[in-house]
């Protein structure tokens, strides 16, 4: 088996909220807060959030690859191991200095549903939601594990297929309100 490393980039465009929930918010707290390093406090983006976002895609969006194909490279097939193996994604040098020193740091933005028989405010319905701002860089890697070069292409198409797919959509939650635009690259 042949083992290949990627470098990933993602360059956040609009605020992203990619959450933990919250069985007891506090009052005039964070309602939604984003997922956070246990040790650093830092945001990251699970690669379980990424894996599962690209195989989402691929599978609705894609007319390129089988869903044999999808199955095989996501982890589906009994008979063979996992292609793709997702690493949590970091925040950049950059911006884990910039969060750090608190040059930067998450928004807080509210939110409210609106009635739309009323056109008032829903009882109960105001919401603070943590999001990661614009302009904000993670990077990790993603392995691609194959048995042949052929197997390697392969796995290599479908990836960038799904980065376009990704740049086209969005990442975490709230997509259709305007949340988790993202810029991804692969190296």
């Amino acid at each position: 088996m042949k083992k290949k490393k990627l470098s990933i980039t993602i360059e956040v465009l609009t605020g992203l909220h990619i959450g933990i929930g919250t069985d007891r918010p506090e009052i005039g707290g964070i309602d939604n807060p984003v997922i956070k390093d246990p040790i650093t406090n830092l945001p990251y983006i699970p690669g379980s959030s990424l894996k599962g976002k690209f195989r989402s895609l691929l599978e609705t969006e894609s007319t390129s690859f089988s869903k044999s194909v999808i199955e095989t490279a996501f982890g589906d097939d009994e008979n063979s191991p996992t292609r793709l193996l997702f690493r949590d994604i970091f925040l950049s040098e950059d911006y884990k200095k910039r969060f750090s020193d608190g040059s930067i740091q998450t928004e807080a933005k509210t939110e409210i549903k609106i009635n739309r028989t009323t056109g008032t405010a829903a009882p109960g319905a105001l919401r603070v939601t943590e999001r990661i701002p614009p302009k904000v860089v993670f990077s990790g890697e993603i392995l691609i594990r194959s048995m042949s070069d052929e197997d390697e292409q392969l796995n290599l198409s479908l990836l960038n297929e799904a980065v376009q797919l990704l740049n086209n959509d969005y990442l975490g939650g709230s997509g259709s309100r305007g949340y988790g635009a993202v810029n991804v690259a692969l190296k």
